[in-house]
């Protein structure tokens, strides 16, 4: 995921100059075929706009738009008078491909198979903004994920489909999605060693590698010289391929009279 930055600085949103602690993330689609990032940076950029998310997730990655602790306006007011999911969620859109057009909040037109690579890169670079903005923030990918959809049934959103009116198209859902996120931050953690444990294994492997080497025979080339050396007392027979220190070496030249 390529993240830039185009904070929305002349945006209402972003001069009201509210904060939030963010408690979860809120997932949004545009709900229009517009998949250029500009075009909506240039809507929301100015002071009579009246929607703002945190960030837009498009086809090449995620331009963060709002610092991740602004109080965006994403969610809308609530149907039964729930707390707006603007005071407590971090929002992102993602950008749908061009092509199609809606009736009553459905896609008409809709061209799966032409859209599937589209999909395939907006879906990855949300899962992993979700991932990251999870593990910055110690948010649960499970329980604190939501689309607009799911918020609206909570009551901390207005009447909105999104995003569950276009990932079903591609196999996708929520749950999927949550799956993704906390599937790649389980991975993340898997991956990450701290260096005490890093030094560890080092010291365990060089350790196994050198008892293997010191377990070997002499081999058939050294045969005769290793006899040798061995009666004339240099070395005590046993190791033979084991590496020589420099103390060890002192001490084959000093038997040897080299030193004299």
């Amino acid at each position: 995921m390529e993240l830039t930055q185009h904070i929305l600085t002349q945006s209402g949103c972003y001069k009201s100059g509210r904060t939030i602690v963010p408690k979860g993330i809120m997932v949004h689609s545009t709900g229009v075929a517009q998949p250029d990032p500009a075009v909506f940076l240039k809507l929301w950029d100015q002071p009579g706009a009246d929607a703002c998310v945190h960030a837009l997730v498009h086809q090449g990655g995620v331009i963060q738009t709002l610092p991740w602790n602004h109080r965006a306006w994403h969610a809308g007011s609530p149907r039964n008078g729930g707390l707006s999911a603007n005071n407590t969620h971090i929002a992102f859109e993602i950008l749908e491909p061009k092509g199609h057009t809606y009736q009553g909040g459905t896609m008409v037109g809709y061209d799966v198979k032409a859209n599937a690579a589209y999909f395939n890169a907006v879906y990855r670079n949300a899962v992993e903004l979700t991932a990251w903005l999870c593990r910055q923030f110690s948010l649960d990918p499970m329980t604190q994920v939501v689309d607009h959809q799911e918020g609206c049934k909570l009551d901390i959103a207005s009447n909105h489909a999104d995003v569950m009116h276009w990932f079903p198209k591609h196999g996708k859902s929520m749950d999927t999605f949550r799956a993704d996120v906390a599937a790649l931050l389980k991975g993340e953690e898997e991956d990450t060693m701290d260096q005490d444990t890093f030094d560890t294994m080092l010291t365990e492997a060089l350790a196994r590698r050198a008892a293997a080497q010191e377990s070997k025979p002499v081999s058939d080339w050294a045969k005769e010289a290793w006899e040798a050396a061995v009666a004339a007392g240099v070395f005590d027979g046993t190791k033979p391929q084991a590496p020589l220190t420099r103390e060890q070496a002192a001490a084959v030249l000093d038997r040897l009279g080299k030193l004299n």
